[in-house]
């Protein structure tokens, strides 16, 4: 018998065991695990609603799927039990198909910042650290576990991970890693695996999806002069982000008015905005009918003679420049008088409508408010305004003025506020994941054009959105209400509160990424409906949504709608 071999044989052996002994005990109390993209994972417990769509826990698989030019997100969370979890990294590898690949450049990884809600959001609102602002990941972090004797501490982390399909990308199912390692070595190696449809979301939206971006917010967050080149960059940067993400900013398109030899003229101050939104092709030029020069001219909720003159010198302008560019049929004024709610102000209205419309019988003068009369001694804006834009609280109370509007050939959208409780959706943080997804099936339940949110940099009311979410604190609607007129975060102060790498422009939130995913099923929608599918759209719609307060949050129900939507569209083609 040769001892000595037998010897280094078992001497390997204990070596191994004892290896995969001290690797066991080094991840034993840390859980790396999947879940889809409409589910908020807290810091110490999950959804009741979770999303079991792209997790295979058996075989650590993570599946997707998408259309060419979609956001494909889904989240990696990491667990710690017990112990700290020093210096986490993730990373993704190519997807492969055979000789066609999927390059990891495509995917982008997101820390997820836990803010701390400290005043539920209307009585189905909820306290504690909800996942929101989604940071670029670009350095280690730490996860601090559960110990005993501390009041908080972080439980779990989740990761934001996006896969961006591009447009030139083949059909087929592509299958990668994403490694997740800490300072002990390897934690966890997931496998990934993308089918990608062999359709193509429309770069021409059908449908708007108008979001405001407030300058005055903006410059004072940064401390900087409106009128200066850098605010100027960095407005660009903010504008640009919301194309990027298939958004309309409610933003003018750079030129301004003012009074040259006696004469009223539009000139460029901008220029690149609006090369900006011609290359990104925006879906709605939502602009102000207000001459920059003067603001001043109503009597009596009648415009002096004098200013209507100058208010049709200013619309004319435009109207000619958005023809002259190619966007007048995307061309919107908003009359300057918002939510009107009482005689005189339904008055203004109609008299910004005289000023304006008779300069183009095709131009679109939109009115915050629904088409039914308020009150019938107010008298009536149909005939006047020509796009609606209505609180989804009258979305709910009359949907057949809606459609009366609608076979008018007048342009219909929705807007969401404060005053829109359970069970409507809304955008407040401490609410179901769901519920911003949801707002585009709802949009094409009552057959609207498209979406308004007023604003999403609301920030004057807080030192910063980062360690307070409830910004609008002087509002009677609902107050506080948290994440309410914030959709974004100033990405110069994310290293402060995160960790990770300072943002040039703005920092996403899991709200605006939701709110985009629905968007984009709302154009899959739409293109279905154009391949002839409108009766099996409705009918997948209604599967899941009944009307604007009675819709599935459960994100399980929401993909399989979606992959049905996906199956009909691959039918017809």
């Amino acid at each position: 018998m040769n001892f000595s071999r037998m010897y280094s044989v078992l001497a390997t052996a204990l070596v191994t065991a004892l290896l995969v002994t001290l690797n066991s005990s080094a991840t034993a109390e840390v859980r790396i695990w999947a879940t889809g993209s409409t589910e908020k994972v807290q810091d110490r417990n999950r959804s009741p609603l979770p999303d079991n769509s792209v997790w295979d826990e058996a075989s650590k698989t993570i599946r997707v799927d998408g259309v060419r030019g979609e956001h494909v997100p889904f989240q990696v969370v990491v667990t710690a039990d017990h112990e700290d979890v020093i210096n986490v990294t993730l990373s993704a590898s190519d997807l492969e198909d055979g000789h066609k690949s999927f390059a990891a450049k495509n995917v982008d990884l997101f820390f997820e910042h836990l803010i701390k809600i400290y005043a539920p959001s209307g009585r189905h609102g909820k306290r504690g650290y909800w996942p929101d602002a989604l940071v670029p990941l670009t350095d280690p972090f730490t996860l601090r576990a559960d110990k005993k004797h501390k009041r908080r501490t972080l439980q779990n982390q989740p990761i934001w991970v996006e896969m961006n399909i591009p447009r030139n990308q083949q059909p087929g199912t592509y299958r990668g890693t994403i490694e997740v390692a800490s300072e002990r070595g390897q934690l966890e190696t997931l496998r990934v695996e993308l089918t990608v449809w062999d359709i193509e979301l429309p770069e021409k939206r059908q449908f708007v999806a108008n979001i405001g971006l407030w300058d005055k917010d903006l410059a004072e967050v940064y401390d900087l002069d409106p009128e200066s080149d850098e605010y100027r960059r960095l407005h660009l940067k903010y504008t640009e982000f919301f194309l990027n993400q298939r958004f309309d900013p409610r933003i003018e398109p750079g030129w301004q008015g003012r009074f040259e030899g006696g004469q009223y003229v539009i000139r460029d101050e901008h220029p690149d905005l609006e090369r900006l939104f011609l290359q990104h092709d925006r879906a709605q030029y939502l602009v102000s009918p207000v001459p920059d020069a003067e603001r001043r001219g109503l009597s009596g909720n009648q415009l002096q003679p004098e200013y209507k003159e100058l208010v049709q010198a200013h619309c004319q302008q435009v109207i000619d420049r958005a023809k002259q560019k190619g966007y007048f049929d995307r061309l919107v004024f908003l009359t300057p008088v918002d939510e009107p709610n009482a005689e005189s102000e339904y008055r203004s209205v109609r008299a910004w409508a005289d000023a304006i419309r008779p300069l183009d019988p095709n131009v679109k003068l939109a009115v915050t408010e629904q088409p039914a009369e308020e009150d019938p001694s107010w008298g009536t804006l149909v005939g006047h305004a020509n796009a609606w834009i209505i609180n989804g609280n009258y979305v709910f109370d009359d949907p057949g003025s809606i459609l009366e509007r609608k076979r008018a050939g007048d342009h219909v959208t929705w807007y969401i506020s404060c005053d829109q409780l359970y069970p409507q959706p809304n955008v407040f943080i401490d609410r179901e994941a769901a519920d911003p997804r949801m707002v585009a099936y709802i949009t094409w339940r009552y057959q609207l054009d498209g979406i308004l949110y007023w604003t999403s940099n609301y920030w004057r009311e807080v030192k910063d959105p980062w360690i307070d979410a409830a910004c609008w604190k002087r509002s009677f609607c609902n107050a506080p209400a948290s994440g309410e007129g914030s959709l974004i975060y100033p990405g110069h102060l994310v290293k402060q509160y995160t960790g990770q790498a300072n943002v040039d422009g703005p920092v996403s939130s899991m709200r605006l990424a939701l709110l985009r995913e629905g968007m984009e099923e709302l154009e899959l929608l739409g293109l279905l409906r154009e391949l002839g599918g409108q009766t099996v759209a409705d009918e997948i719609v209604a599967s899941i949504c009944r009307d604007i307060r009675d819709f599935s949050r459960d994100p399980n129900e929401i993909a399989a709608a979606r992959s049905e939507i996906i199956r009909e569209i691959l039918k017809r083609q």
